[in-house]
């Protein structure tokens, strides 16, 4: 669709009702293990899952949460389809500015209004407030968050936005009762010590890989100070559940529920798919899952597993190489829970019905694996032509030298990049003085990468290297993307094969023969031996590769996982005006420089309204400036 038609289909639909919301951001001493949950039995001794005032929480525990109105996660934001969202975000934190984007969110008519720090405004300093003002689409699940830097979603600056379709194909087919949103998350004691670094090798955190993941904001482990998260429903009813997967470092959590088969219907928020049933599924960070479950077991408390695979390698009994730390769990747990079926278990055995629960049925839909891609299709087709308009290139490495001692300033050795392969040298993301969306990308933007898509083109289609042992989450701001292809790289370099990990560009064995050594290609070209080598991936080869693309059915997602030395095909309508973020997800690859931005159609780009925070004005003024809360 062209961007008149685009533009001229949102206008039309600009007849929806206005939802004001208000969101305080205030910093609270809680326990971070759950926030906010009161969990105190009947009994007046039975106090030890009871809030705490902070003088009562133990050390352990004890930590700053950054809460909006006094929740966590915040509030749920709801709204229908082409609603207008005026969300005024009041800043109360005693010394940091923030941002909020709207992960999901397309502001089609408002691309100014996205959020992303010194992309489309500046911070929102302490004890100011703004509003954002913008249409409620694409309709799904999606989230808020900030986007400010590493710490502040892992201090809590985080919460759904469900955006419901006014005439929905998936509610008109299944006929479902209630929405049941699940909030995932990784929870940190410390996410300043532990999410702004690189650790003992980069691309790792300085802590370990997780400790605690929460469900709704609550970790548990089954002790009485802990009891299991709890997902309540009743007896009878469909749900339509939608899962977000919101974390800071975790990659990814492999979801399962004991007794309960999912019907998947929907990916990433808005993106419907041809129903598949599914026994599990992984859910990667920045990413949403729609599934219908209905509640039609005999009552009881059922398990809801989720495990993040990629750190059971790091659990004890495991070989731990030096300077990582051991992580101490990499399965978390919580209850489907019936109601009228009492106490939460404190072991994983369930009770009533969840404690013999029938078997499962049903794909296992993990995208990290190429044929899950196949599983399932959109619900509205839309082929891709044979050829894009133009096409780019983009790599991820890791720039040398790395840190070596203690005395090396942070955030400025091992830092990495996300840019084109005609770039040279590659440049590693440094924040613009003044918004990139006020200057056109045209002041104080030298050290930033920034993508200028020509105003000809429709179709872009993208090649993302990673030339690195580290998978990466990525995700795109502002528009949609369809992937087409993915490297098949799992089958000889998973979590099962891990020897590729560890192995230099040049190795000499047979162990890299899936990966001929013109294909291998080192993230940093002017240091090819960092780390020993080890920071390389493995090229699309266009002449072999094309062959197992997708042109018929890609399916349409706004983030993925790119998985180690890989590589993945997608493609977009270059059709919405703005400055669109696309980046690393995972919070210290982010503030290391894992991030790119393309500029799309600038000349159709609407004007700034002048209430929008900038910065650096003086030297960098607005280029196309609105008048106040236009």
């Amino acid at each position: 669709m062209d961007h008149t038609k685009l533009l001229l289909c949102a206008a039309a639909a600009m007849h929806g009702a206005i939802v004001r919301e208000t969101l305080v951001i205030e910093e609270w001493v809680v326990d971070f293990l759950r926030p906010t949950a009161n969990v105190a039995g009947i009994l007046p001794w039975q106090k030890q899952a009871a809030r705490q005032e902070p003088f009562a929480i133990a050390d352990a525990q004890r930590s700053t949460k950054y809460m909006i109105n006094g929740s966590y996660p915040g509030p749920a934001l709801h709204a229908f389809e082409n609603d207008t969202l005026e969300v005024t975000v009041v800043n109360r934190l005693f010394s940091e500015a923030t941002t909020i984007h709207w992960h999901g969110i397309h502001p089609l008519l408002q691309p100014y209004m996205d959020g992303a720090r010194d992309v489309t405004q500046a911070p929102i300093l302490p004890g100011q407030s703004f509003t954002y003002r913008f249409s409620a689409f694409p309709p799904g699940t999606h989230y808020y968050h900030s986007h400010m830097d590493a710490v502040q979603g892992a201090r809590g600056i985080r919460g759904p936005l469900i955006v419901q379709r006014k005439n929905d194909p998936v509610k008109a087919e299944f006929q479902y009762d209630d929405d049941l949103v699940v909030f995932m998350s990784d929870e940190w004691r410390d996410p300043s010590a532990c999410l702004k670094l690189e650790g003992a090798m980069p691309g790792n955190d300085v802590c370990a890989d997780i400790r605690h993941g929460s469900f709704n904001g609550v970790f548990g482990n089954g002790s009485k100070a802990y009891p299991y998260p709890q997902v309540t429903v009743q007896a009878g009813k469909c749900y339509r559940m939608r899962w977000i997967m919101a974390g800071s470092n975790t990659e990814n959590f492999q979801i399962s529920i004991s007794g309960h088969n999912m019907t998947l219907v929907s990916l990433d928020g808005g993106y419907d798919v041809v129903p598949v049933q599914v026994s599990r599924f992984n859910l990667h960070l920045g990413e949403r899952v729609d599934v219908i479950m209905c509640a039609d077991q005999q009552p009881g408390n059922y398990l809801i597993h989720a495990q993040y695979d990629y750190a059971c390698a790091l659990t004890k009994g495991h070989f731990v190489p030096p300077g990582f730390t051991v992580v101490p769990s990499c399965d978390f747990y919580a209850y489907l829970h019936y109601e009228t079926a009492g106490q939460i278990p404190s072991s994983l055995s369930g009770s009533g019905g969840g404690s013999h629960p029938r078997p499962v049925f049903g794909a296992d839909f993990d995208l990290t694996k190429p044929d899950s891609y196949r599983i399932t299709r959109p619900r509205v087709l839309q082929p891709e032509p044979q050829e894009p308009d133009v096409r780019y290139t983009i790599n991820l490495g890791l720039l040398g030298p790395t840190y070596s001692a203690a005395t090396n300033h942070p955030l400025e050795r091992g830092r990495w990049y996300m840019d084109t392969a005609d770039q040279m040298p590659p440049r590693s993301y440094r924040l613009p003085s003044t918004p990139l969306y006020m200057t056109k990308g045209k002041c104080g933007a030298e050290r930033t990468p920034v993508i200028d898509i020509p105003e000809t083109a429709q179709v872009v289609e993208v090649v993302v290297q990673n030339l690195s042992p580290t998978a990466h989450t990525l995700h795109m701001h502002g528009m949609p993307f369809k992937v087409i292809n993915v490297a098949n790289f799992t089958s000889w370099c998973g979590l099962d094969k891990p020897d590729c990990f560890l192995l230099p560009w040049w190795d000499p064995t047979s162990l890299l023969d899936k990966c001929p050594r013109h294909l291998r290609t080192p993230g940093d070209p002017r240091n090819k031996n960092i780390e020993l080598g080890g920071y390389w991936g493995c090229a699309y080869d266009p002449t072999s590769d094309r062959a197992t693309q997708n042109l018929a059915t890609p399916l349409v997602k706004d983030s993925f996982q790119l998985w180690q030395r890989s590589w993945a095909v997608i493609r977009f309508e270059a059709n919405r005006p703005g400055f669109w973020y696309f980046h690393c997800h995972e919070t210290q690859h982010l503030m290391l420089g894992l991030q790119t931005v393309f500029n799309v159609l600038p000349s159709k780009q609407p004007p700034v309204p002048s209430d929008v925070p900038t910065s650096g004005e003086h030297w960098c003024p607005t280029v196309n400036q609105a008048p106040w809360g236009t």
